[in-house]
């Protein structure tokens, strides 16, 4: 568990911060004066906070170790002492990441904040290390806490630990209202997906900086090109440095290929942590224990799926779906399944049911029911406000196996809750199915791919026409470093193909390839379920 933090008395909620993007490069002096002239601006702007992006010192690939710890900064030392003494003459805030040089020879990414009198208040090492950042850095050895300021809790993250929801929920559970990602990305789904849907799923603010320009040395550029099987310029920082909302909204966004400095005036008592009202950290242990089961079962390689939106009033499309050789046949919560169902077909549905937990005790129970019967039953796992008579939930996530993998049926809002589909990841999951009502867009255009992109699952949601409707989402089938591509190299590393009904489509019919999730890698050694930061979650299996 983090260490507790002396709490500061929170004196506005009301600040305009800015993101600040721009290249670096190998000249570490050069890399510190581009870092001060965008104080300055930020200052011009009347800028309260600042956010910096990652490897502020020295872009993130080295020569050799020694090469690495050469160029580190030390705490205490001239580099960040120049920095936070013009941080101190502006008097603003200051987040950034840099690389660190620890006792030992050991090198951490690094973030800091510094306050407007230039002192370092909080610093949080990367945990997630993303490819080739592991061959000389080392990754967080202890859990982070926020870091108390005037504007109240603040949580602070480095780039591909925001790709993973942990690091950003616990630093919500913990109270931040304002998350700071320091990013050092060529990745263009991080300001697509990844940065946005951490301020939506958790109700807070993200303020998010990222590089432009070369993200490695000229000389090596060809190299990795090759390697990676890409053109070159696909290895410039992607941009897109932006502010967001705790509805996902992007309030002020920078553009994807020159230097600029973004700002944005925002007010932290419109935060919302009713978002995280309803979680259930006891639930949620296996997130903070290394234990992980691969997604390896031999399965068929493709699935056809249908998503009857309009089953409760027009129950004849189930049949359409089955004629058109569905195996996997999604309805709307509370639809009762077809009188028969093909012996080789799984659908998947939910009900009410009075349990024996209690007089008048309620679950709300997702159902898969085959040729055989009922199969598999899972119960809802948060309270929600649309299903108050629900007393009686489930205490675990299970499985079911199909012949297109392990499946894991969630119902009701359990959708806004990332931790149950990393649960069901941990499990060895396949795919995801969603019988659900989403209520704002943000569960539609952003939790749902984040799922699938996160834990490298295939995820189907159906609800009632014209309710968000139906979404399929296939895992992406490659990771950054694949020996033989499916499609050619779009810029994007972590983004799932997604097919979407519209609000008054009633059959959504796709092919989904499950089999993909036996693939958790992002990059090269960067497995995003077993790789997951579970020394850090600690946090996020306890009631705070």
């Amino acid at each position: 568990m983090p260490e507790a933090v002396a709490e500061v008395t929170v004196t506005t909620n009301r600040l305009r911060v800015a993101a600040a993007q721009f290249a670096t490069g190998c000249d570490v002096g050069d890399n510190l004066t581009t870092c001060l002239n965008m104080i300055d601006k930020a200052a011009a702007k009347g800028v309260d906070l600042l956010v910096l992006p990652e490897f502020c010192n020295h872009i993130s690939v080295y020569d050799s170790a020694e090469n690495c710890r050469e160029v580190a900064v030390r705490i205490g030392g001239e580099w960040l002492g120049m920095l936070t003494k013009h941080i101190a003459k502006h008097q603003l805030h200051v987040a950034l990441a840099v690389t660190v040089l620890r006792d030992g020879g050991r090198v951490t990414v690094t973030n800091l904040l510094i306050n407007e009198e230039g002192q370092i208040t909080a610093s949080a090492d990367k945990s997630m290390l993303m490819g080739n950042e592991r061959t000389y850095l080392s990754p967080s050895k202890q859990p982070r806490s926020v870091a108390q300021t005037k504007f109240g809790p603040i949580g602070l993250y480095a780039c591909m630990d925001g790709v993973t929801f942990e690091i950003p929920r616990l630093l919500a559970a913990q109270g931040a209202r304002l998350l700071l990602n320091s990013l050092n990305s060529f990745a263009r789904d991080e300001a697509a997906l990844h940065i946005p849907v951490r301020a939506a799923e958790n109700g807070v603010f993200v303020v998010a900086a990222n590089k432009v320009g070369p993200l490695l040395p000229e000389h090596r550029l060809a190299a990795f090109a090759d390697a990676l099987g890409v053109d070159a310029d696909m290895l410039n920082g992607a941009g897109e440095s932006q502010v967001v909302s705790p509805t996902g909204e992007v309030l002020a966004i920078a553009p994807a290929t020159k230097e600029a400095l973004i700002t944005c005036d925002i007010d932290l008592s419109t935060t919302d942590p009713e978002r995280l009202a309803n979680r259930r950290p006891s639930l949620y242990q296996p997130l903070a224990q290394p234990d992980t089961a691969s997604a390896q079962a031999t399965i068929e390689p493709e699935v056809a799926v249908a998503c009857v939106t309009a089953a409760q009033t027009k129950p004849e499309l189930i049949e359409v779906a089955i004629s058109a050789n569905a195996k996997l046949i999604v309805l709307p919560e509370l639809t009762l399944p077809p009188p028969k169902i093909p012996v080789d077909c799984w659908v998947v549905t939910s009900a009410l049911e009075t349990t024996s937990a209690g007089a008048g005790d309620v679950s709300h129970v997702g159902q898969v029911w085959t040729a055989k019967g009922l199969v598999h039953q899972q119960p809802q796992l948060h309270m929600t406000s649309r299903y108050p008579q629900v007393t009686d939930l489930g205490s675990t996530v299970t499985l079911c196996e199909t012949p297109f993998g392990n499946l894991a049926v969630f119902v009701g809002d359990d959708h806004r809750y990332p931790e149950v589909v990393r649960l069901a990841a941990i499990a060895g999951a396949h795919l995801a199915v969603f019988c659900w009502q989403p209520t704002s867009d943000w569960e539609t255009k952003l939790a749902l791919p984040q799922r699938c992109a996160e834990n490298r699952l295939a995820v189907v949601a159906c609800a009632p026409t014209g309710l968000g409707s139906a979404v399929v989402c296939d895992p992406p089938a490659d990771s950054l470093w694949s020996k033989s591509r499916s499609k050619s190299h779009d810029g994007t590393i972590n983004f799932p193909h997604i097919t979407e009904a519209d609000q008054t489509q009633e059959l959504l019919l796709a092919n989904l390839h499950p089999s993909w999730a036996r693939n958790r890698e992002v990059s090269k050694d960067t497995d995003l379920v077993a790789g997951r930061p579970w020394r850090e979650c600690g946090t996020l299996t306890v009631e705070l």
